[in-house]
């Protein structure tokens, strides 16, 4: 086994032999954008052969993140990144998201997770934000703290504020979505935010859970079931068993239950 992938990687790493750093690096970057994760992931590595700088760690970090859902490594190469270059924004600021993620996991069935993994996140809040007042890349990311937080005016706030900067902003909507179903109890604009996320990114399975559940509160007993099918049937297609399904039904109910 340890053979295959030796010779795998080998081949890898001679199909980009005659590009630079550079050139592999955005070419990464675009296949990441464009949610080619496997092909960004061997680009990248290509790239970390070539020159292992704090960005290209940072994009294997995003990969991992966002196209795997794998946190455990996905901090594993911002912490990479952040070897290289400690004071790396981009980085600190992804550092911060993976704390939000950690804790998450943590939620239990009355909405409470660990203090100290919020915290965690406040703290790469503050680093980056002490580098840079007026950082505005994924700042959805900050509104969700504060909607952990129960601080649901800065939370709404700061994702307006994300849909200001960018109104094609999927996870900004789907934020606002929580926000206005936890903290506010307006169901109405949930729903609408939930649904503006979804045309905007039709890859986001999670917020079809999201949709269902505000359907629920709303008494939209169709639109619920229909809902409810259109999840189940997402999830079997992401190869998840039955237990599997059921675990990630419950982790997002406590993560509404959370606000």
């Amino acid at each position: 086994m340890r053979k295959t992938f030796l010779f795998v990687l080998v081949a890898l790493l001679s199909t980009y032999c005659g590009k630079g750093y550079e050139a592999l690096l955005q070419e990464g970057v675009e296949l990441r954008k464009n949610q080619k994760w496997k092909e960004a992931k061997s680009k990248i590595f290509a790239a970390v052969e070539k020159n292992p700088t704090a960005e290209a760690y940072k994009e294997l970090g995003n990969i991992f993140l966002l196209g795997e859902q794998n946190v455990v490594e996905a901090e594993n190469y911002y912490k990479k990144s952040l070897e290289v270059d400690p004071n790396y924004i981009n980085a600190q600021f992804n550092m911060a998201v993976v704390s939000l993620k950690k804790y998450e996991l943590t939620l239990d069935d009355k909405g409470k997770g660990s203090e100290d993994l919020l915290k965690e996140a406040k703290d790469w809040f503050d680093k980056v934000y002490a580098q840079n007042p007026n950082f505005a890349v994924g700042i959805e990311e900050m509104a969700k703290y504060y909607y952990y937080k129960h601080d649901y005016k800065k939370a709404l706030d700061t994702a307006q504020k994300a849909i200001a900067l960018d109104n094609r902003n999927a996870n900004a909507y789907s934020a606002l979505g929580q926000i206005y179903f936890s903290g506010l109890k307006d169901y109405k604009l949930a729903f609408d935010n939930f649904e503006q996320a979804r045309s905007l990114n039709n890859n986001d399975v999670d917020v079809i859970y999201f949709l269902w559940a505000t359907s629920v509160k709303l008494k939209k007993t169709q639109d619920a079931q229909q809902f409810k099918e259109q999840y189940e049937q997402r999830l079997k297609q992401e190869g998840l068993t039955t237990e599997q399904a059921k675990d990630r039904v419950k982790r997002l109910e406590n993560q509404l239950r959370g606000g």
